[in-house]
């Protein structure tokens, strides 16, 4: 080393020499450390969230690459040493944009056919418009912004476009434009139950995805990358996952955390994706035929609780009805019930042991003053009594006030106590991540008046699962299930661990009192209140309810309806609850939606099916003569069409299967019946006759049409007329009905 230091001294002089020695023993960490992140660089390795399946089996929501289309339509134009513009042959002026004219033009109705198929968002014609617009003005966007959240597959073929490449903008600022994103593979199909992503970066969420979030999303790995050569780096990953020691200089070893990652779980929901889309269909026609502001229909299984449909829909600012953010009606929204809530305290009474009411008893309904309290009178002309048990047939105001004067009046404490082991007024700490509200009831010692409006369905408040996990339990005989929305989860090996309900009361109410209200809720079918729903093919036993929106707009109700069927055997609970609707009677505007349900439920039920139906349907002869002819929809959407076919088990022929929208055309000697491709002109009403409300609605308003839809079924006429020439923005009156 002496001989070495006088060589350098020799040569370089003392300064190199304490130069040399600063570097390798003074400074030599820092160095040393700065050279290992050139060498040694970490790598987080984020782990793939579960999936969440339906349980029939279909992928309700995955992980898949979405990216936000920027163009850069930027215009400028080779100009000569004299400030002209250079041209061709041909006088058009060069460019040197990022996508010249030739291109841009050429490729532009493929590239707004791709951006609109494949984000479902606008029309082609709409983003056409957009571009040529930009692409005119003075100085267009070099950042233009098309579309978000569209799909890896889409954004990938515009950017392959002939002479579009440079045109895609790739990074905006420091963000890249393609990223992964947790996708609703059927769309807002029970998006409030799957849940809502929170934001890109915040990584919560609402929903089932926010309430098994810790099983779902698994675990990021971190591991180390040594470089190689240039742009090339070789992971240094962990065999176990655990602690593990790491050189990270040449002198000294650190113990650092190495991680291997570990994907997310998947889940299987209760929800049915067929009964859920007739949940849907059926809630999304009736709020259309009556404009109004939200309402929910739950579809649960009596036995388990398993919610099987929850459809959640509100009005968004055009008018169309979808689940929108923090719009969860069924488990986040609380209202004055109205008469669904009289079998609440219905079963209050019956379930006292301190009272045997006789539900043949005589009880008068006329209109009647109590003392400090609101005068009571029914909606509309009753008898001047009736029995308990047509007090609910008839939905009688004033025959529940009259009972519980009766023997309430000196013993609040017991009825309220009743009411609140028969009803699940607290939380129900539901497996969705939404907000429950608090459930409350006025202080019936307060005043009379709210005493006796707690008996036909105000003076308190409460949300619409909890309604339904009342009227399950009627229909299971007393026993109180918790609603649940998860039914198994799949570990990674594939195995899958089955989630067991959840009892909350194993006898809320004595079964001989449930027996008795079971009664009751079937004479409102058959002879009361919804006997416009009645079935000849299987029993229902349900309640109407009519509430006041608010007191300030006597004009608009709350319509609801809840019940159980078949009511002999009862499989399933059901609840539907219309918000802001015009002034109905008795609720019928929710028991049609129920009765679509229900209908549709007992007909796709295999074992229901053959129990109610075989032993309730005339034997009828087959006609060799006479042919069925299959069922069909005239026109509408491909994508629905196809979907309706597959539910009721036939075959589905189209000549395109491309085409977005699609009319029915017979068969012909020479052709089968088939669905050809129906392309509506722009500038000219389409014809919407035979399509369904939801079909029209979505083809008129992406062409600009503004529209209003009378009754109830399919399109039967509209005005104008189909082929009248009419400018974006018309108002298009569609009238409904059934033929």
């Amino acid at each position: 080393m002496l001989i070495l230091y006088l060589l350098l001294t020799l040569v370089g002089g003392t300064a190199v020499v304490w130069k040399i020695v600063d570097v390798q023993f003074v400074d030599g960490d820092m160095w040393r450390r700065k050279a290992e992140r050139h060498e040694v660089k970490w790598q987080d390795d984020p782990a793939r969230r579960g999936n969440i399946y339906s349980s029939d089996g279909k992928i309700l929501a995955t992980t898949v690459t979405v990216c936000d289309l920027y163009l850069d339509l930027d215009k400028t134009y080779v100009l000569g040493s004299n400030g002209d513009t250079i041209r061709d042959k041909r006088g058009k002026a060069k460019q040197k944009c990022p996508i010249v004219d030739s291109n841009l033009y050429k490729y532009l109705d493929t590239m707004c056919d791709l951006l609109s198929k494949g984000t479902r968002a606008h029309s082609a014609e709409y983003y056409k418009e957009r571009i040529r617009a930009e692409r005119a003005s003075n100085k267009p966007n070099r950042c233009f912004l098309m579309a978000r959240h569209v799909p890896y597959v889409t954004w990938l073929a515009i950017s392959r476009l002939p002479g579009w490449r440079d045109g895609v903008v790739r990074q905006v600022g420091k963000r890249n434009v393609i990223y992964n994103e947790r996708a609703p593979i059927y769309g807002n199909m029970a998006l409030n139950t799957i849940g809502f992503d929170n934001g890109r970066d915040s990584k919560t969420y609402t929903g089932l995805e926010g309430s098994y979030d810790s099983i779902l999303r698994g675990r990021d790995g971190r591991f180390t990358c040594r470089r190689l050569t240039k742009g090339i780096w070789k992971p240094d990953m962990p065999d176990d996952g655990e602690m593990k020691a790491v050189r990270t200089d040449h002198d000294k070893v650190d113990t650092l955390m190495e991680v291997r990652k570990v994907d997310g779980e998947s889940i299987v929901a209760t929800i049915d994706t067929r009964y859920q889309d007739i949940a849907e269909h059926a809630l999304r026609e009736v709020l259309m035929q009556y404009g109004g502001a939200r309402g929910c229909a739950i579809l649960m299984e009596v036995e388990t609780g398993y919610v099987l449909a929850c459809a959640n829909l509100a009005a968004d600012t055009a008018g169309r009805y979808s689940e929108l953010r923090d719009e969860n009606v069924a488990v986040s929204r609380f209202y004055e019930p109205g008469s669904t809530f009289k079998s609440v305290a219905m079963m209050a009474m019956l379930s006292d042991p301190k009272q045997d009411i006789d539900t043949s008893m005589q009880v008068r309904t006329v209109y009647k003053e109590f003392p400090n309290a609101k005068p009571v009178k029914d909606s509309h002309k009753k008898r001047d009594s009736l029995s308990v048990k047509e007090v609910i047939e008839e939905s009688s105001n004033v025959g529940m006030c009259e009972l519980a004067w009766m023997y309430y009046r000196n013993r609040r404490d017991d009825f309220v106590a009743r009411m609140r082991q028969v009803f699940p007024y607290e939380k129900l700490n539901l497996d969705v991540n939404a907000p429950e509200p608090t459930s409350r009831m006025n202080n019936v010692h307060a005043s009379n008046n709210d005493f006796l409006r707690l008996t036909y369905g105000y003076s308190t408040v409460v949300t619409p699962m909890q309604i339904i996990t009342f009227y399950n339990a009627v229909a299971g005989g007393g026993r109180m299930v918790k609603p649940l929305f998860c039914r198994a989860i799949i570990d990674r090996k594939g195995v899958r661990h089955e989630i067991e309900p959840v009892v909350l009361r194993e006898q809320a109410f004595p079964k001989e009192s449930a027996k008795k209200l079971t009664e009751m809720l079937m004479g409102v079918v058959e002879r009361g209140t919804a006997k416009s729903i009645r079935s000849n093919l299987y029993a229902i036993a349900g309640k109407t309810g009519t509430a006041n929106y608010r007191v300030t707009m006597p004009e608009w109700h709350n319509s609801s309806f809840a019940g159980f069927f078949p009511a002999d055997n009862p499989r399933y609970t059901c609840y539907v609850m219309l918000e802001k609707v015009p002034r109905s009677a008795f609720g019928t505007q929710a028991a049609k939606v129920f009765k679509e349900i229900s209908d549709c439920v007992v007909a796709m039920d295999r074992k229901l099916n053959e129990g109610v139906l075989s032993t309730s349907l005339p034997r009828i002869e087959a006609d060799s003569t006479k042919a069925l002819e299959a069922p069909r929809m005239e026109k509408g959407r491909q994508e629905s069409i196809v979907r309706a076919y597959a539910l009721v088990g036939r075959r589905y022929r189209g000549a395109n299967r491309r085409s977005e929208w699609v009319s029915f055309k017979g068969a012909t000697d020479s052709t089968e019946a088939i669905y050809v491709e129906y392309k509506p002109t722009h500038g000219r009403v389409p014809n919407c006759y035979g399509m369904t409300a939801k079909d029209a609605v979505w083809m008129l308003k992406e062409m600009g049409y503004r529209v209003s839809v009378k009754g109830y079924g399919k399109v039967m006429s509209q005005a104008p007329k189909a082929g009248t020439t009419a400018k974006r923005g018309v108002r298009v009156v569609l009238t409904l009905g059934n033929e």
